[in-house]
């Protein structure tokens, strides 16, 4: 995966007992391509570059303690959890939503805390 998709920052740091991810967007992790569509296809995407991250870091999507996620309409809230269910079906995480304008024109971006 593109290291901080071309932005000054780290996908993961781990650091003690923590994996912290930085913001995922749907972008395709071979090749760097944006993959803008609908909340639910972006949030697909998303929680399929998390996994890739998280994996990477020697840590999962069962392993998450704490999720900020991030719509561009709270409309959307309902679609976000359709999708967040089934990556995150038992025992979810602590988890803030927050409606905002993320960059690029993306619908959805969903930060991490994780054990490794």
């Amino acid at each position: 995966m593109a290291i901080g998709y071309g932005w000054p920052q780290s996908t993961a740091v781990r650091a003690g007992d923590y994996v912290f991810v930085s913001g995922v967007v749907a972008i395709d992790p071979g090749s760097g391509e944006r993959m803008n569509g609908t909340v639910t296809s972006e949030a697909h995407r998303v929680f399929q570059n998390l996994k890739l991250v998280l994996e990477s870091a020697g840590s999962s999507l069962e392993r998450v303690v704490q999720v900020r996620a991030m719509i561009y309409d709270r409309i959307e809230y309902d679609a976000l959890n359709r999708v967040y269910r089934q990556y995150v079906p038992n025992g979810p995480p602590a988890r803030t939503v927050w409606s905002v304008q993320i960059i690029d024109a993306f619908k959805v971006q969903l930060d991490a805390i994780a054990v490794p």
